[in-house]
C-alpha cells in the first residue's frame, strides 16, 4: 500500500487510555479538535507471526492515529503510533504492531486525533504460528465488490462470520471492486459488506482484470499493504505456501520476470512445506462461459513439476472443480472417486470460485453443452450459485468446501491426503 517508511512509537499503558509511560516518563495522550469521521472499520493484513498491520479510513482532519491493543486476557496495553497518508480527499491511519506473540489472540483499538473511534470484543485478531503442526483453515472468493445494487457481497461475508471456527485469513481472487478498480468504489462495493470480517480476519486479495481498468498502482495499491510488489507475492501460514498472481487482463503482468519468480519461489520452497497454493484471477481450461487462457495454461507445467497441490481462480462468475490435471492440462480418466483424492503426485486440482459478488443469470453451468467447452469430462462438479469456498489443513490432509452464500449450507466437498 503505501511505500513510506512508518514511525512507530511504543507505549506502554499505566491507567486507563489517557495515562502512558513512553521511554520512562508518564505523558498523557489526550483528544483533540473535533473528533474524525470513521469512514472505514479497521481491517488487517500482514498479520504475521510477530506483527500485524491495521488500517482504517477517516476524514481529512486526522492528525495523528495510533492502535492500542492487548493481550487477550491480561490487563497490560501498548499504544502504537502510526502514520497518515492522504486519500481521495480523506486519510488512511494506519500502524504496524510489532514484537507479538506467535499465534496469539489480541483486542485492540483504534485512536484519530486522540479520540476513540474503534474498540470492543469484536476488534481483535490472531498471529500466524511459527511452526508447521498448527490446523488452520482459509477462505476464497473472487469477482466481488459489484456494484451496490446487483452485488450480494454481504451474503458470504456474513455467513463467514456465522462459521463455528473462524478462518484465520482470506484470498480475494481477482476482480475485487467492480465496475473499474476505483479507489472511491472500494469503501461502498467492498468495504462496507465485509467490515465485519476484515476487522478480524486478513486478507490477501491480487487484481483481476476489472482491477487493472483503472491503474493498479494508484487504486489497487493504495487500498492493500501485501507482500514483494503486492501484483505477485507469497506468503506462508503453518505448513503451506500461498502464492497469489496478477493475471491482469489474461496475459500476466510483467509476464517474464512474474513467470521467473514464480519458478525460483516454487524451486526454493520444494521441501519446506506440505502444501502449495496457488491463485489468480484468470482460468486456464475450463467449462464456464469464459475462453481459455493460454497464459494460464502455459503455467500447467510449473505447477505440475513443482508439486503445486491447489489452484484458485475466480473470472467466471459461477463454481467450477476441475478433475486433477497434469503438466499437459490433461486429466486422469482412471479416477472414479472424485471427493477423495490421495497422492495425487504431480497433478494439482483447479477450482473456480468466482460468485463471490454477482453471477451470470444468462448462463447455466452445463459440461457436455458444447457451447462452453470441447471436453466436459474435465468438470468433476459444477454449480451455479453464489458461493465460497473454505479450505482446511491438518497435517497431510486438505479439505475443501464449496458454500453457498445464502444459505451456509456446504454442496461440494472433497480431500486430499498425502
Amino acid at each position: 500500500m503505501k511505500k513510506n517508511i512508518l514511525l512507530l512509537v511504543v507505549v506502554t499503558v499505566l491507567i486507563g487510555c489517557k495515562s502512558v509511560k513512553k521511554f520512562g516518563e508518564t505523558v498523557k495522550i489526550e483528544a483533540f479538535g473535533e473528533k474524525p469521521m470513521l469512514i472505514r472499520e479497521p481491517y488487517l493484513q500482514m498479520v504475521r507471526p510477530t506483527s500485524t498491520t491495521i488500517t482504517w479510513k477517516t476524514d481529512s482532519i486526522s492528525e495523528n492515529c495510533f492502535v492500542e491493543f492487548n493481550e487477550k486476557g491480561t490487563t497490560e496495553k501498548v499504544v502504537v503510533k502510526g502514520n497518515l497518508v492522504s486519500h481521495e480527499g480523506n486519510k488512511f491511519n494506519e500502524s504496524i504492531l510489532t514484537n507479538l506473540k506467535p499465534y496469539t489472540t489480541y483486542n485492540y483499538n483504534i485512536y484519530s486525533n486522540g479520540h476513540l473511534l474503534a474498540s470492543g470484543e469484536d476488534y481483535h485478531f490472531t498471529t500466524a504460528p511459527d511452526n508447521k503442526k498448527t490446523a488452520f483453515s482459509f477462505y476464497a472468493l473472487g469477482d466481488i465488490g459489484a456494484k451496490e445494487q446487483g452485488s450480494f457481497a454481504k451474503e458470504p461475508a456474513t455467513r463467514i462470520t456465522e462459521l463455528a471456527v473462524k478462518p484465520d485469513f482470506g484470498l480475494g481472487l481477482g476482480d475485487i471492486v467492480y465496475p473499474k478498480g476505483e479507489s472511491k468504489n472500494y469503501d461502498n462495493h467492498l468495504f462496507k459488506p465485509f467490515q465485519e470480517v476484515f476487522k478480524n480476519i486478513p486478507f490477501y486479495p491480487v487484481a483481476g482484470n476489472h482491477d487493472w481498468l483503472s491503474d493498479p498502482e494508484k487504486n489497487f495499491e493504495k487500498e492493500w499493504a501485501l507482500p514483494n510488489n503486492e501484483h505477485y507475492y507469497s506468503f506462508n501460514y503453518s505448513n503451506a505456501l500461498f502464492i497469489g498472481l496478477d493475471s491482469s487482463n489474461g496475459d500476466f503482468y510483467n509476464v517474464e520476470e512474474q513467470v521467473a519468480w514464480l519458478t525460483a519461489t516454487l524451486k526454493e520452497n520444494q521441501s519446506k512445506f506440505d502444501w502449495i497454493v496457488v491463485y489468480l484471477h484468470h482460468n486456464g481450461k475450463s467449462c464456464t462461459y469464459k475462453k481459455d487462457y493460454q497464459h494460464v495454461e502455459n503455467l500447467y507445467k510449473i505447477f505440475a513439476n513443482n508439486k503445486v497441490d491447489l489452484v484458485l481462480n475466480g473470472h467466471a462468475h459461477t463454481y467450477e472443480r476441475l478433475k486433477p490435471y497434469d503438466e499437459n492440462g490433461d486429466v486422469d480418466l482412471l479416477r472414479v472417486n472424485e471427493t477423495a483424492y490421495e497422492n495425487l503426485d504431480s497433478r494439482f486440482v483447479s477450482v473456480t470460485i468466482g460468485a463471490g459478488g454477482k453471477i451470470n443469470k444468462k448462463w447455466a453451468a452445463d459440461p457436455n453443452d458444447p457451447k462452453n467447452c470441447i471436453d466436459g469430462s474435465i468438470v468433476a462438479y459444477a454449480e451455479h450459485i453464489p458461493s465460497f469456498a473454505l479450505i482446511l489443513i491438518d497435517g497431510n490432509v486438505l479439505r475443501f468446501k464449496g458454500i453457498d452464500s445464502y444459505t451456509g449450507k456446504t454442496f461440494d466437498e472433497f480431500t486430499i491426503k498425502k
